[in-house]
């Protein structure tokens, strides 16, 4: 229980306030205009069930003034961001939504895809709601505006002209097959359509069309004509449009006791670009209160932030959080509650897909929230465990050795945060120093992109959950990271289930949630370990073929090695696409090609 007087003492500035446990473990942050005022108003006896049992359970309270409300709602995101405190409303969204970004500051500017908007001169188009709608709006434009989109590296070394171009899906600027004035108009073309200035476009189009059409250069107005078309089909699909060409995200939340889903539209240049749904977990606050918290946690550093944010209701703070919004985005921005118009029907599609992501939600069976409580129970981690990662080794006798880590976010496999490191330091078949190694690596890059998991799961016993540890130890983030081993009993009876400072496994009963969860985090592990292991095999193989064959520098090897990445692989390809690799030519690719088939042939021979 908290000291009264403590909270009595508290100054009167604003700042943050953070509960805790006598062994340290953070269990609330908050902000506050007042810290006294709002701790105060903790201790009276009206409070709801919850606010009680957090105040039962906090030991200490402490408190970091600030000069401002803004300062304390920035260093709350933070530090919400950072701990993830128990009794804190989470926004169970793990990702990073997708940009379009074209570099305009190279003499030929390419389009990419990224995941965070850096402080450089490209221009950046986005988020897309998923992977797959970003690469569907990339197809599209490589048929109308065929901008390059390969890496400045990869550009400058280029001999000949790539696949794209032999599909018509770039026009070889690297090798000088355009000029930069047509190529700048190709940029300005697609930059005007992605800020949704369709019509624009297709004026222009159409007056360069019939210019080519009077010069008999019909050639290039057919290929003016085909752009059109895509363009005016595309426009002809788009579900929502509005009035101007604003970029707009909208918010709505649907809520039943203290299970809450929401959704969020993505609005760019007046088109509808799609949606987005999540989860918030540990939500008993009112809802200004969770609209406040929840756009301070989806608008983290480098996201993309419109110049306007729908929602159903005001949130909490709305000028803090405006005045915060607008300082990250650099530009003007409001929140707004629509009442009437075209925003007021995107704001009903919005909480139409908020109640059925809250029905999708409670229709499961098992939902993963229940399962992580009892995770962190069972285990007795040190918080809820969102963010899974499973650790495993695989090579064969110690060579070509290969550590992977496998992710699961939510109880799902989150496939793009998977990892393979070739062990490097290690020699023979010593499983304790690449389950070292392999943490090692795997946490300093955790630690670098502020993304550490929650609970890291060890294929193996004792002996490889003490590698893992150390390797956690010698990066000071065992406070962080819980960890685990899972091992096969002998004879089959059974697993074991090994934890730091325990001095006997735990067994879990077979028909166990917890030990099914955790088997299926191990089994992948494992299939993506072996998986990975074969691919280096391949690998290997491809470079004693390369070593041997006429022509085959270290810097050709390499660039096959990189884009076949088995013996196979090559084996297939036609003799075009080995052509169209950087520094390979037509002559080249015909010798790789004889000398396989040689190679083959002789194989054959020797097994006849």
């Amino acid at each position: 229980m908290i000291d009264q007087e403590v909270i009595k003492k508290a100054p009167e500035n604003p700042g943050v306030y953070v509960f805790k446990t006598e062994k340290g473990e953070i269990l609330y942050v908050g902000k506050a205009k007042n810290l006294r005022k709002r701790l105060q108003s903790y201790l009276r006896e009206d409070q709801p069930y919850k606010i009680r049992v957090l105040v039962a359970k906090a030991n200490i309270v402490e408190t970091i003034v600030t000069r401002s409300e803004k300062e304390a709602l920035v260093l709350e995101a933070n530090l919400i961001k950072k701990y993830r405190p128990r009794y804190n409303v989470l926004l169970r969204d793990d990702k990073a939504y997708p940009l379009l970004r074209i570099t305009l500051h190279e003499k030929f500017p390419a389009i990419q895809v990224c995941r965070r908007k850096r402080k450089d001169k490209a221009v950046y188009f986005g988020p897309y709601p998923s992977a797959g709608a970003v690469r569907q709006t990339l197809k599209f434009l490589a048929r109308i505006f065929p901008l390059r989109r390969c890496s400045t590296a990869e550009f400058q070394r280029r001999e000949r002209p790539c696949l794209y171009y032999q599909i018509g899906r770039c026009l070889a600027p690297c090798v000088g097959l355009i000029t930069e004035e047509e190529y700048r108009k190709l940029v300005e073309g697609a930059i005007a359509f992605l800020k949704g200035k369709a019509q624009d476009v297709l004026k222009s189009l159409r007056a360069e069309m019939e210019k080519a059409a009077e010069e008999l250069n019909f050639e290039k107005a057919a290929l003016l004509r085909d752009r059109i078309f895509a363009i005016e089909r595309t426009l002809e699909a788009q579900v929502v449009n509005l009035p101007k060409e604003e970029d707009l995200d909208v918010f709505a939340l649907a809520r039943q006791g203290e299970k809450i889903s929401g959704a969020v539209l993505f609005v760019r240049s007046g088109a509808l670009l799609g949606k987005k749904t999540f989860n918030l977990s540990r939500a008993n606050s009112e809802a200004s209160a969770l609209y406040a918290s929840l756009l301070q946690q989806f608008y983290d550093e480098g996201k993309y932030i419109p110049q306007e944010i729908l929602l159903p209701e005001a949130p909490e703070d709305k000028e803090i959080l405006e005045d915060w919004l607008s300082e990250l985005a650099e530009k003007k921005v409001t929140i707004k509650v629509p009442k009437r118009g075209a925003k007021k029907e995107l704001l009903k599609i919005a909480q139409q897909n908020a109640r059925e992501a809250l029905a999708a939600r409670l229709a499961g069976e098992r939902p993963y929230e229940e399962l992580a409580e009892r995770l962190a129970l069972t285990l007795k981690l040190k918080k809820i465990p969102l963010r899974v990662e499973g650790v495993d080794i695989s090579n064969i006798q110690g060579s070509l050795s290969v550590g992977v880590v496998v992710s699961f976010f939510e109880g799902k496999e989150d496939k793009s945060r998977y990892r393979r490191y070739y062990i490097k330091g290690t020699e023979g078949p010593d499983d304790y120093a690449m389950i070292y190694e392999t943490v090692g690596r795997h946490l300093k890059n955790c630690l670098e992109a502020a993304s550490l998991p929650d609970l890291m799961l060890i294929d193996g016993g004792k002996g490889q959950l003490a590698a893992a540890l150390a390797a956690a130890e010698e990066l000071h983030v065992l406070d962080k990271v819980d960890f685990c081993a899972l091992a096969k009993e002998r004879h089959g009876e059974g697993e074991k289930i090994y934890l730091p400072q325990r001095k006997n496994p735990l067994k879990l009963a077979k028909q166990a949630d917890v030990l099914r969860f955790l088997q299926r985090v191990r089994d992948e592990a494992h299939r993506f370990a072996v998986t990975s292991h074969r691919k280096r095999r391949q690998k290997q193989g491809l470079t004693s073929i390369l070593d041997q064959i006429p022509g085959i520098g270290p810097k050709r090897k390499k660039t096959l090695l990189r884009h076949f990445e088995s013996l196979e692989n090559l084996a297939k390809a036609p003799v075009e696409e080995i052509a169209g690799l950087p520094g390979l030519n037509r002559k080249v690719a015909q010798t790789i090609r004889e000398y396989l088939q040689k190679a083959y042939l002789e194989q054959s021979e020797r097994s006849a």
